[in-house]
C-alpha cells in the first residue's frame, strides 16, 4: 500500500542506521502496509502503532499516550501526514498534548514530532544527546536528565538513561505499575540493532543499559516495536543472553592471523539470512570493538584477529 503522504519514504539522504533500515527495506519489500487498532498498553498508557520506515520484521512504531486529559505523547513516530491524520485522530476526546518526549533521535521515532508541535503547541522533550543528534531536524526545547519525573494527570513516569542503541536513549518508568515505555532497548520483535557508528550505539554501554533496568525492577515492557512484553525481567535476561552468546561466537571465530569481517560474519552470523546481512555485518563490528576493550580482539587495519 503506497503512502498518500510521502511518495519517496527512503530518501536519497538518509544515513547510517537509517540508510541500513532502507537497505533492509529495499531487500525484504517495505511492509508498511496495513493499520494496527490504538489500544491500552498499561493502566493510563495508551498506544497508537503508527506506519514508519523502520526495520523489517518491525512495520510500525508504537506512539505512546500517557495520562488523562492533558497526555505526554512519547515517540510521534511517523514521517508520513496519513499516519500523522490517524494519531491525532486516536487522541482521547476532551483530551490535549500536553509534551512530547522522544525516546532518541532515530527517525522512525521522531518523524512526526515537530508537526505535532505545530498543531498542538506542545513542547519536545528528549535527552540532550538526542537534542544533540536532532539539531537542524527536531527543535527539542525541554532537556530531560536521568531521573526526572514527568507528572502527567494520571500517571508519573520518570525517565531513565539507558544508552547503548543511541547515546541519549531514554526510557519512562510509571511509577505506579513499573510499566516501561522503552523505546527501542528490546523490541516485542526480533532483537535491536547496535550500529557503532560514529554518536550511534555501542555494545558494552547497551548491556549496561539492560542490566541497569534489569537491577531496577520493572513491570512489563512496552516497546517501541512489537507487542507488549508482559515479562519484562525475563525479556532482559533473554536479552542479556543473547548478546552473550553472540559474543561468544565471535569470539570463537576469531583466529591468530587477521580475517576480514565477511569471514567473520560467515561464521559467527551462519544462522542469519543472508537478506540480514546489513546488520548481521553491523552488529559483529560492535562486538569487535567490545571485544577489543575486553582485551580479546585487535584490528589490524580492517581486518580482526584474537588477543
Amino acid at each position: 500500500m503506497p503512502h498518500r503522504g510521502n511518495p519517496d519514504p527512503d530518501p536519497p539522504a538518509a544515513a547510517g542506521i537509517e540508510q541500513i533500515y532502507a537497505d533492509i527495506r529495499s531487500r525484504l519489500g517495505s511492509g508498511t502496509s496495513g493499520e494496527v487498532a490504538p489500544s491500552t498498553a498499561a493502566p493510563g498508557i495508551a498506544v497508537v502503532p503508527l506506519r514508519t520506515p523502520t526495520l523489517p520484521p518491525a512495520t510500525h512504531t508504537g506512539c505512546y499516550l500517557v495520562g488523562d486529559r492533558a497526555l505526554v505523547a512519547i515517540d510521534p513516530a511517523s514521517p508520513w501526514p496519513d499516519e500523522q491524520e490517524r494519531l491525532v485522530a486516536a487522541l482521547p476526546a476532551g483530551a490535549r498534548v500536553a509534551l512530547i518526549a522522544l525516546t532518541h533521535h532515530h527517525g522512525d521515532h521522531v518523524g512526526a514530532a515537530m508537526a505535532l508541535a505545530a498543531r498542538t503547541g506542545a513542547p519536545i522533550a528528549a535527552h540532550p544527546a538526542t537534542a544533540a543528534r536532532l539539531a537542524g531536524r527536531v527543535e527539542v526545547t525541554r532537556a530531560l536528565a536521568d531521573g526526572e519525573v514527568i507528572a502527567t494527570d494520571g500517571v508519573r513516569l520518570r525517565a531513565l538513561h539507558t544508552p547503548g542503541h543511541a547515546p541519549g536513549h531514554l526510557v519512562f518508568q510509571a511509577e505506579d505499575s513499573g510499566a516501561v515505555i522503552a523505546g527501542d532497548l528490546v523490541a516485542g520483535l526480533g532483537t535491536i540493532l547496535i550500529d557503532p557508528g560514529p554518536g550511534e550505539g555501542h555494545m558494552a554501554t547497551y548491556l549496561a543499559s539492560l542490566e541497569r533496568l534489569l537491577a531496577l525492577g520493572v513491570g512489563a515492557l512496552l516497546p517501541a516495536h512489537g507487542p507488549v512484553i508482559a515479562d519484562g525481567p525475563a525479556k532482559l535476561r533473554e536479552y542479556l543472553a543473547h548478546r552473550r552468546m553472540r559474543e561468544e561466537r565471535v569470539a570463537a571465530a576469531l583466529t591468530d592471523a587477521p580475517q576480514p569481517s565477511a569471514a567473520l560474519v560467515a561464521v559467527a552470523y551462519a544462522d542469519t539470512p543472508p537478506a540480514l546481512a546489513p546488520i548481521a555485518e553491523r552488529s559483529l563490528l560492535a562486538h569487535l570493538i567490545k571485544l577489543a576493550e575486553d582485551g580479546r580482539a585487535r584490528a589490524v587495519g580492517d581486518r580482526w584477529q584474537r588477543v
